[in-house]
C-alpha cells in the first residue's frame, strides 16, 4: 500500500507541474502582441518617381546656361539617382530681349525618397510650374553630333560614316536619320546650317556615346523630333 500511495503522489505532482506549466505558457502568449493577418511582413514604401528640375540660367542671343551634363554630375554626386535627363522650358513667356532670360530648365526624373536632399541642392518638382508641358522618358534615347555642313556647299558628314563611330566604341544603333537642331541661322554662304546627325541607341549605352563625342538631344530643346527608321 505504501508503494502504491508513492506512486499516486507521484503522479500528483507531474499533474501540478503539466498544469503550472501552461498556466505560465498561456500568460505569456497573453503578454505579447498576437501574430494575426495584419502583423505578417508589410512591404517597405513604393519608390515612386517624379520629375525635378532647376533653371538652366541661359540667356538670349548668347550661348551659355548650364549644361545638363554638369547638373547630372552634381545630382551624382549628392548620391540621387536619376533614369532620365532632359532639357526644356518652364512653358512662361519671355520678352524677346538679348541678354534676357529663356525660362530653359533641366529635368531629370528621381524618385521621391531623394526629393528632400533635391531639394537642398536648389531643385523643385517640375509640379511646381503650371505651364510646364512634359516629354516622356524611354528606355531608348536619341544622341546626335552635328554633321558640318556649311551653307552653299554639298558637304556633311553622311549618317552611316559617323554611325561607324559609335558601333566601333560599342554602342548599338538601332536607326539614323537627320535632322536639325531647330535653331534659326542667317542665310550666309559658309555658314552653319545646324544640321545634325541622329542615332536612336539604348539608354544604358548613353554614357558610352557620350564618351565618343555625342550628346543626348534633350539637351536641345528646341529639337523637333520625328519617327526614325
Amino acid at each position: 500500500m505504501k508503494n502504491k500511495h508513492n506512486y499516486q503522489w507521484r503522479y500528483f505532482l507531474a499533474f501540478l507541474c503539466i498544469i503550472g506549466l501552461n498556466a505560465f505558457t498561456a500568460n505569456a502568449l497573453a503578454g505579447s502582441p498576437a501574430l494575426g493577418v495584419d502583423d505578417k511582413l508589410r512591404p517597405g514604401p513604393v519608390e515612386r518617381p517624379l520629375k525635378i528640375f532647376k533653371y538652366a540660367e541661359s540667356t538670349q542671343c548668347n550661348d551659355d546656361g548650364i549644361p545638363l551634363k554638369k547638373m547630372a554630375e552634381e545630382l551624382k554626386a549628392a548620391g540621387i539617382r536619376y533614369t532620365c535627363a532632359q532639357r526644356n522650358f518652364d512653358g512662361m513667356a519671355y520678352p524677346a530681349v538679348c541678354g534676357g532670360a529663356t525660362g530653359e530648365i533641366n529635368v531629370f526624373r528621381i524618385y521621391s525618397s531623394d526629393l528632400p536632399l533635391a531639394r537642398r541642392l536648389g531643385y523643385a518638382p517640375v509640379s511646381t510650374l503650371p505651364q510646364y508641358q512634359d516629354r516622356p522618358c524611354n528606355e531608348t534615347t536619341k544622341v546626335f553630333k552635328y554633321d558640318g555642313s556649311r551653307q552653299c556647299e554639298n558637304n556633311g558628314i553622311p549618317l552611316d560614316v559617323m554611325a561607324q563611330e559609335l558601333i566601333g566604341g560599342g554602342v548599338d544603333v538601332i536607326c539614323s536619320q537627320k535632322g536639325s537642331n531647330g535653331m534659326a541661322y542667317p542665310a550666309v554662304c559658309g555658314a552653319g546650317t545646324g544640321a545634325i546627325n541622329v542615332y536612336l541607341i539604348h539608354q544604358e549605352n548613353l554614357s558610352d556615346a557620350e564618351a565618343l563625342g555625342f550628346s543626348s538631344v534633350n539637351e536641345l530643346p528646341n529639337y523637333l523630333d520625328t519617327p526614325c527608321h
